[in-house]
């Protein structure tokens, strides 16, 4: 095998990588996607898993705290305050996660792209 048929099998591996990049989801869901696939998944999705119950807890402590006793209202709006602050937190990671996979893939995609520019010709 020689140089030119070296050179254009390199490039041609890349070009498929370069395709699998960028073959990807442009909506909203795909984006949110991209959270899954790289090394911190698991946190990701322990992450939406708690803001799964803090939705269930906003949604419960906010009923108890319109039912509410007088006695108890005061009880039931800091309870309210606190799960929608935790949930806030929580979904801001989330997206801060997905947005930090999102620009490292970015990145990895740049990288290639002056790999192929920079292969010298045969």
């Amino acid at each position: 095998m020689n140089i030119d048929e070296q050179i254009k099998k390199d490039l041609a591996e890349q070009a498929k990588e370069l395709d699998k990049l960028m073959d990807h989801d442009e909506s909203l869901l795909g984006y949110m996607k991209q959270g899954f696939n790289y090394g911190y998944a698991w946190l990701v999705k322990v992450a939406f898993v708690l803001a799964l119950v803090l939705s269930v807890l906003l949604v419960f402590c906010g009923y108890q705290f319109f039912t509410a006793a007088p006695e108890h209202e005061l009880f039931w709006g800091v309870l309210l305050i606190l799960t929608f602050n935790a949930q806030v937190a929580t979904k801001l990671f989330i997206y801060m996660q997905i947005n930090r996979n999102h620009t490292a893939r970015e990145i990895r995609l740049l990288e290639l792209r002056l790999q192929a520019t920079n292969q010298p010709d045969g």
